[in-house]
């Protein structure tokens, strides 16, 4: 293999972990594997299509958790510390393509590796210990039943470091329990949480990675260039009017913006109206960061003001250390549970964190329990105390619960879906959910048809399209009008490819925003390749077409696509009011995959689409190496 003409931004190795044998290798990356495929989330789509066959579930010894970063990991470009996690999920069953920040990527590669795959099965609780050329696997009794921070804590001082010296990403007791939306946290509050990636790696009886940073720093083809275009993305950040927001207070202008839009939970769905006009102030991202003293806390290479860690200036919980919540922890620890006091919405948010779940599976399991309760359709005698809206030491201690799935948090712990569909009705018809399993981000999507169609639709158990942030950068016309069906699949047929490509690369998404034009002169850069904006798209569908043929191989079809009846229900107040998802899906579906070439008997691409992909491995187990 040709190693000698790796492009910059490559550590060049994937470190391979076979946990029921306890051997440990590397593989090597060819510089031809590299150009073809990046990292993060298409080399994930890549290895797991080839070593997961469909015999294999999410809980088999045989799924692959494969923890990857990318070439812009270790550079200039602002928020470059992104873990990318593929394998697949317990939620769906099928693939998972979630991301965290942090420092984890620097980490890895400056101990000099692109990736880690992890197989097989552990007899023990085990963690990961990396740095540089020391690797192996530890015993890790005394870390159990800790939750994600104190995780962190109990390592930095077994290994006497500070800062972001070590990052430490692993799973707290949910994932310990195999509660089905666990999530695998680190570096204080950063979250890979879809699709169940922290239940694999409990089922797998890891309970965190730790990587010291390494001594073998990292390659560029072109300092200047990469310098001069990291200089260019970030003055874009600063001062393009649409991301400025962003760049000022991460995504703490989300909730206020989605609420203009109805796209805030408020109890389950009842409403999309605060009941008082302070909630409105209060809930503004000035006010929000208001409420706290801030400790640093940004990413790898970031200038963005996102990320904080608090310390809570006010309330019962005065003085407590806790982190920032992105939009959606707000959303779904707040207004959708009946908390509209952004401080107990926040410490309420560093408990989820803490327990090891996924923020926004939380907010729609916790406020169906909230809905059903108030409607008597699950009493006290099931849960053991009362749990009413707003009540916040409810909440966690329900949370508590189900991560450690004690009593009813048993049932909790198999995600809203699930929970529900053992109930039956008339709790059935209060659970947000999709017919894949998983859940929405934390928002009401009833407001934002395009999220609401590509978490139902994607098939990485999380949205997989979305409007392109500058479409005239590939001649096409914003959308004019958020609720036409047609509109909307066509707007997100042809951005599709971009967010795959951005999980790519090694760096957060917000830092990305800007132009793919520019995006792929820091990627140019960095390797030597010339990269161009069609490459890059390209890139993106050809993961998701990997992707969705995965999700199909383990039996997802067509007929799975559509929203839960709360989920797909129409408005009854708000911005949105009147406006019907369910009433324009089939159109909105078939137009979808007409724009993106998709056979509405299978949910495969057809065959010549994978075929001009360059996806004939993929074509040929789907439709037979004689069909074109």
């Amino acid at each position: 293999m040709d190693t000698k003409n790796l492009p910059g931004g490559y550590a060049g190795k994937i470190l391979r972990v076979d946990l029921t044998t306890g051997d440990i290798w590397t593989e090597e990356i060819d510089p031809d594997f590299a150009r073809e495929y990046v990292g993060g989330a298409a080399l994930g789509a890549k290895i797991l299509w080839d070593e997961v066959p469909k015999e294999v579930d999410w809980d088999h010894p045989d799924n692959r958790l494969i923890m990857a970063t990318g070439p812009l990991a270790g550079t200039p470009v602002w928020g470059n510390g992104t873990l990318n996690v593929v394998t697949r999920g317990a939620m769906t069953n099928g693939a998972t393509s979630t991301q965290a920040n942090g420092f984890f990527g620097v980490n890895l590669k400056y101990s000099g590796y692109d990736a880690i795959v992890f197989q097989g099965q552990s007899s023990k609780w085990v963690y990961l210990h990396v740095h540089d050329d020391d690797v192996e696997l530890r015993d890790a009794s005394h870390l159990m039943g800790k939750d994600t921070w104190d995780l962190q804590d109990s390592l930095y001082q077994e290994y006497g470091l500070s800062g972001h010296q070590l990052s430490v990403y692993g799973i707290g007791p949910a994932g310990e329990h195999e509660v089905r939306f666990a999530a695998i946290e680190g570096d204080y509050g950063h979250v890979a949480s879809k699709n169940g990636c922290g239940c694999v790696m409990g089922n797998k009886k890891v309970k965190c990675v730790a990587i010291v940073r390494g001594s073998k720093g990292i390659k560029v083809h072109d300092t200047a260039g990469v310098t001069q275009a990291a200089e260019v993305m970030s003055y874009d950040l600063q001062n393009n009017p649409v991301l400025r927001q962003r760049y000022l207070y991460g995504t703490l202008g989300g909730p206020m913006t989605n609420y203009r839009m109805g796209a805030v939970p408020i109890r389950n769905y009842e409403t999309n109206i605060f009941p008082t006009p302070d909630t409105h102030h209060e809930w503004e991202a000035p006010a929000l960061r208001e409420r706290f003293s801030h400790r640093g806390h940004q990413c790898g290479a970031c200038g963005m003001h996102h990320c904080h860690m608090n310390v809570v200036n006010k309330g019962p919980n005065k003085g407590t250390l806790v982190d920032e919540p992105e939009s959606e922890g707000y959303n779904s620890c707040g207004p959708q549970l009946g908390v509209l006091d952004p401080t107990d919405t926040a410490w309420l948010n560093t408990q989820v964190d803490k327990a090891g779940v996924d923020v926004n599976e939380w907010g729609w399991v916790c406020g169906w329990v909230m809905e059903c309760y108030a409607k008597g359709y699950i009493t006290k005698e099931d849960l053991g105390f009362d749990l009413n809206w707003g009540d916040i030491e409810g909440i966690n201690r329900l949370l508590q619960m189900t991560a450690n799935r004690e009593g009813f948090g048993d049932i909790l712990a198999e995600g809203v879906k699930r929970a529900a569909e053992s109930l039956g009705s008339p709790a059935l018809e209060c659970a947000v959910f999709t017919g894949k399993g998983n859940t929405p981000r934390g928002h009401d999507h009833r407001g934002r048809w395009s999220e609401l169609f590509s978490g139902v639709v994607g098939s990485i158990g999380t949205i997989e399209t979305s409007p392109l942030a500058h479409p005239e950068e590939f001649g096409v016309s914003p959308i004019a009008n958020a609720f036409d069906p047609e509109e909307v699949a066509v707007s997100l047929g042809l951005a599709l490819g971009r967010r795959h490509f951005e999980d790519s690369l090694g760096a957060c998404n917000f830092t990305l925003g800007t132009t793919v034009t520019l995006i792929c002169g820091a990627l140019s850069a960095v390797t030597g390749w010339n990269y161009t904006k069609e490459e890059a798209m390209r890139l993106g569908q050809r993961t998701s077409a990997i992707f969705r043929a995965f999700s199909a191989r383990c039996g997802h079809t067509p007929d799975m696509e559509w929203p839960s009846l709360r989920y797909g229900s129409t408005p009854k107040d708000g911005p949105a009011v009147g406006q019907s998802v369910l009433q324009n899906w089939e159109v909105m579906h078939q137009k979808y995959y007409e724009v993106t070439g998709l056979d509405y008997q299978t949910g495969n691409h057809l065959p010549h689409v994978l075929k001009q992909l360059g996806l004939d491995y993929v074509h040929d187990e789907v439709w037979g190496s004689s069909v074109s």
